[in-house]
Formats: structure tokens, C-alpha cells, sequence
């Protein structure tokens, strides 16, 4: 299929805690993308570590968004087990970024057994989005564990309705009441503990946000400002767990965020993948 950038208009989804709604949205010269990162390649292998390394990193293809490219990234032993999932940024991509917002879908490198994810959702939102405390210059990172087509058909507020029982969320994520939906996109968690939120006191740079539609958690987004990615030194934060996953496979316990001065690249990733068995199959 095809690849785009999709121009869309702001969206929101309204959060409710005592007192408060929380309202969640979810260019220049160009960069030639490479040759080697031809969508008709079927697998990419790049040695990103150095000679004797046991680890090896295959790209999907590069997809051109503001005068450069994004691709997805996953890094696997060369047992074929997988350490992260990822995104990888040219430098580029960053000087100049547009003023309305954007989404570029990637897709993974083909064959990655084991893998809970489908395809990856980069979002830049130029002027954040509500409530007040997102209003900063952002990107949302939509790993999805669905395929597109599943994507395209969430528009019934009926099956967003729907939540999966408690046990497939972290115990202290929470959403709307009633609920809301991003159409095609889906219902979006946050983090009761999240520092942004304002009864925690603190500012956002980076957040953790889950998505779920129909009885199923779809996504799981990592959300970070312009000004956090442009200086992240490669921090790992955690990712908190549910107690059960629907589908088996290996799943991220944390992300970090880097830049890549080799490459000239920044860096959004989750690792320390976990394999948990699946409680529906």
C-alpha cells in the first residue's frame, strides 16, 4: 500500500477527574531518501553496532516527511529475539518544522516474528493540543498491534465504549467518563501518575499513553515536547505494566529518547522486551 502524509485537522478527547477535564489529542531544501531503504526491499539489515556485536537492526522503509525521512526500527539478537522497537528521525526533519499538524504512518521491517506490533504513527503537533498542559510543541508515537484497515474503522462510539477488562491496563491509568474517541485512532489512557497532570505539580516533556478500542488495547504511545527530544541523553524510563496481554509476544517494559550522532538521528524508542503469553489464545 501506498504511503502518505495525512494533513489533519486538531482533535481532543476530554478527560474528567473531580473539578477538572482533561482534554487529550491524542518544509526547505529536500533530503533524498536512500536507495538502501527502497520500500521494495523485504527486509533491511543495518550493523548500527559495532564489529563482533551480537545485535542486528532492520529498518522499515523511509518515508519522506519534512525534507527528510522517518523509519521504523527494530533491533533484534542474532537469535532473533527483539530488544527495541522504534523510530529513527533524520536531523533534518527537525529545522523548520510546519506550523499544522501532521501523520506519517511507517511500517515495521517485514518477517519480525514475535513482535506485538503492526505498523507505528508518527503525529508532530506544532502547537500541542489541550488541555493547557500538552499545549507545547509535541510528537505522538502510535506503536499500533493492529493492522491499518482495523485503524481506518474505529468510528463507532459504541465499541469505544467497550473497555477491556481492568487487568489488560496498568492499574493506574484512567480515561474519560463518559468516554471519548479520536476516530481512527481510538480511546486514549493516561497515567494517573504522570507529572504533568496538574494535582502531580510537574511540566510535560514526555509521557506514556495507552489506547484501547472494542474490548482491546490497540497502542501504546509514547509522547514527548520538541525541546525534550532535542536534548534527551538516552534516559530510560519505565513503562507501566498490566498484568495480562491479550495477544502473546514481546512487549517493552521502557523508552528512551536520543540522538544518534553517527547517523545524524533522533531517536525514539521502547526495549527491555519481555515475552508474556497471551491469556486469549
Amino acid at each position: 500500500m501506498e504511503k502518505k502524509i495525512f494533513l489533519v485537522s486538531p482533535r481532543s478527547i476530554s478527560y474528567l477527574l473531580p473539578l477538572l477535564f482533561f482534554v487529550l489529542l491524542t518544509g526547505c531544501e529536500k533530503e533524498a531518501v536512500p536507495e538502501t531503504f527502497d520500500s521494495s526491499v523485504d527486509l533491511q539489515l543495518r550493523a548500527d553496532n559495532p564489529a563482533g556485536s551480537k545485535m542486528n537492526t532492520f529498518y522499515g522503509p523511509a518515508e519522506p516527511f519534512n525534507g527528510g525521512v522517518v523509519r521504523a526500527v527494530v533491533t533484534m539478537t542474532r537469535d532473533g529475539v527483539p530488544v527495541d522497537i522504534g523510530v529513527r528521525i533524520s536531523e533534518k526533519v527537525l529545522e523548520d518544522l510546519p506550523e499544522h499538524h501532521e501523520i506519517v504512518t511507517l511500517d515495521l521491517p517485514n518477517k519480525m516474528k514475535g513482535l506485538a506490533f503492526d505498523h507505528v504513527d508518527l503525529d508532530w503537533n506544532p502547537h500541542g493540543h489541550e488541555p493547557f498542559f500538552y499545549e507545547l510543541p509535541h510528537s505522538d508515537v502510535h506503536f499500533y498491534m493492529i493492522p491499518e484497515e482495523e485503524k481506518w474503522k474505529i468510528t463507532e462510539i459504541e465499541k469505544a465504549a467497550l473497555f477491556p477488562d481492568p487487568e489488560y491496563l496498568p492499574e493506574s491509568y484512567f480515561t474519560a467518563d463518559p468516554v471519548e474517541m479520536v476516530p481512527n485512532m481510538g480511546v486514549h489512557w493516561l497515567d494517573f501518575n504522570a507529572p504533568e497532570l496538574p494535582f502531580n505539580e510537574g511540566e510535560f516533556t514526555h509521557t506514556m499513553i495507552y489506547g484501547t478500542y472494542d474490548n482491546r488495547v490497540i497502542f501504546m504511545e509514547p509522547m514527548i515536547t520538541l525541546d525534550y527530544l532535542l536534548g534527551a541523553d538516552g534516559t530510560e524510563f519505565d513503562i507501566p505494566q498490566p498484568q495480562k496481554f491479550e495477544r502473546s509476544g514481546y512487549y517493552p517494559t521502557t523508552y528512551k529518547m536520543y540522538y544518534n550522532a553517527k547517523s545524524k538521528e533522533y531517536v525514539i524508542t521502547m526495549g527491555d522486551m519481555e515475552w508474556y503469553n497471551g491469556s486469549e489464545e
